[in-house]
């Protein structure tokens, strides 16, 4: 009777105990589609992509415009920009940030950014015919 008693005791815990391993179990499954899902949406980064996303946002980027959208159009060109641009869009981006959160740094901004923006140029003459 007493044996009876202890497995009594004892069943609850093994059930939570496989609980436990079933949701752990899910978690795992479902991090793991997650992050499959993520790395096969990224868009390929490559000077055709670059250019196709630099011709969508050319009215952003070569006009005067408020500068939370021009942030916004190097957020996406950077998403695709190939390694031999990247760190320079990835400047860019970063000094419009610094403008949008406090407008009165945008003379340093521009001038941090400016080095940058002029090998951008360069690599949208030579790689993105008809820009």
């Amino acid at each position: 009777m007493e044996h009876r008693a202890n497995n009594e005791k004892n069943a609850p815990l093994k059930v939570s105990k496989l609980n436990l391993l079933v949701a752990i179990g899910v978690v795992a499954v479902l991090a793991c589609v997650i992050a499959a899902f993520l790395f096969l949406t990224q868009p390929e980064r490559s000077a055709a992509n670059f250019c196709n996303v630099a011709k969508e946002q050319k009215p952003t980027l070569t006009s005067d415009v408020d500068y939370q959208k021009r942030l916004d159009s190097y957020k996406k060109l950077e998403s695709v920009s190939p390694d031999d641009i990247r760190p320079d869009i990835t400047t860019i981006r970063k000094g419009y940030e610094v403008i949008v959160q406090d407008p009165s740094k945008t003379l340093s901004a521009g001038f941090g950014m400016s080095g940058a923006e002029g090998r951008r140029t360069a690599y949208i003459n030579s790689n993105c015919k008809d820009f």
